[in-house]
């Protein structure tokens, strides 16, 4: 088994790298291709949930602020980048964690290597991410159908693909595994 923090193999009770204790994975899979323990699908709603939890009010304070500057599309467009910025800060970092994924004791990893994500990787999952959520600038009934259609098609897929990976992390090259 790898130690999903270093990933190095775990030849004892603990990791001879970094010092940490394998996770119980319960009824985890085991990634293929990393060796690592899968996040599935609970946990990954359970840390989309914290986030958007923890997220919400100061979001809004954003929006709210950037909306009397310069009306809807500016507050939106403040909104979105706030949050890349903190998609992109906390994914990037060694953990590969944002507050959500602290709670649901899962992180973000690269794909074929199970190491942490690049720079790119973690601006390209937030752009992929971003993209879909943009449609809603457009105002329409139907450009809110299509952002429900396709948040419920992305955030649905890991219940579809072995790998438990959304469509933005095979776009980003990521995988979420167990801490």
């Amino acid at each position: 088994m790898r130690c999903s923090s270093c990933g190095c193999e775990f030849t004892g009770p603990t990791c001879t790298e970094c010092g940490a204790t394998p996770v119980n994975p319960g009824a985890a899979v085991v990634d293929s291709v990393t060796g690592l323990y899968l996040g599935g699908w609970w946990r990954r709603a359970g840390a989309t949930f914290a986030d958007d939890l923890i997220l919400f009010l100061p979001n809004y304070v954003v929006i709210a602020f950037f909306y009397a500057l310069g009306g809807l599309f500016v507050g939106i467009i403040a909104g979105w980048i706030a949050l890349g910025f903190y998609y992109f800060n906390l994914l990037n970092t060694a953990k590969g964690q944002t507050i959500g994924n602290r709670v649901a004791a899962t992180r973000v990893r690269d794909a074929v290597t199970g190491e942490r994500i690049t720079k790119q990787q973690s601006m390209t999952r937030w752009f992929a991410m971003t993209v879909y959520g943009l449609v809603l600038v457009f105002g329409s009934n139907l450009a809110l159908l299509a952002y429900v259609a396709i948040y419920l098609t992305d955030n649905l897929y890991p219940l579809f693909n072995p790998r438990k990976q959304t469509i933005h992390d095979r776009i980003a090259g990521t995988i979420v595994v167990l801490v």
